[in-house]
């Protein structure tokens, strides 16, 4: 009931309340949680939700809050699409339990035209590459080559230095070169 108040004094109540209830959580819950995600209205109220009450649920109850998680991946709600995503960073993204799961809700979102969801899968996707580096590593350079936007390469190797660093970024350069090579050669 506080939720639908949009008077943040009203919503951290929430918070509190919903915090204290996590013990009882269970699926049967869900319901009143994907409710209470739709009147999620900013990514602070977002990020808290996933991290203190979606990461425990998806530790206890993994299949359940997957799916929960894929139904909020195509919402309408932009905030319930950054959750789709934010739910797997931190310690859910550094477990490396949930990594497969992990790339294919961001996979779902890499054309998103809202800057908070794409922010959302770039920090999934850097929380993500600290315990499965390689693959998330991958995949951003694979993104890199799609084209997607910046924010989410630039967010998801914020951790990365150097060398590592460098070998991601160079490759928009040479997809740049590319399609200026390939624009010169059919005007021509």
């Amino acid at each position: 009931m506080f939720y639908p108040s949009d008077f943040s004094e009203q919503v951290n109540l929430g918070d509190a309340i919903l915090e204290l209830s996590m013990k009882e959580l269970t699926p049967t819950h869900f319901d009143s949680l994907d409710e209470i995600a739709g009147f999620l209205s900013n990514w602070g109220e977002t990020d808290w939700f996933c991290i203190r009450v979606v990461q425990s649920l998806l530790q206890k109850y993994p299949s359940q809050t997957l799916e929960l998680l894929r139904k909020w991946n195509s919402a309408k709600s932009l905030w319930k699409r950054r959750a789709s995503v934010v739910a797997f960073v931190r310690k859910i993204g550094e477990s490396c339990d949930f990594t497969s799961d992990a790339l294919e809700l961001c996979n779902n979102l890499i054309w998103d035209k809202e800057d908070y969801v794409r922010k959302g899968v770039g920090w999934a996707l850097k929380d993500n590459m600290r315990s499965a580096k390689r693959r998330a590593l991958d995949y951003v350079k694979s993104l890199r080559r799609k084209g997607v936007s910046s924010v989410i390469t630039l967010y998801a190797i914020r951790d990365l230095k150097g060398k590592e660093r460098e070998e991601v970024l160079k490759i928009s350069a040479r997809l740049i070169l590319n399609l200026r090579l390939f624009i010169t050669t059919r005007l021509a």
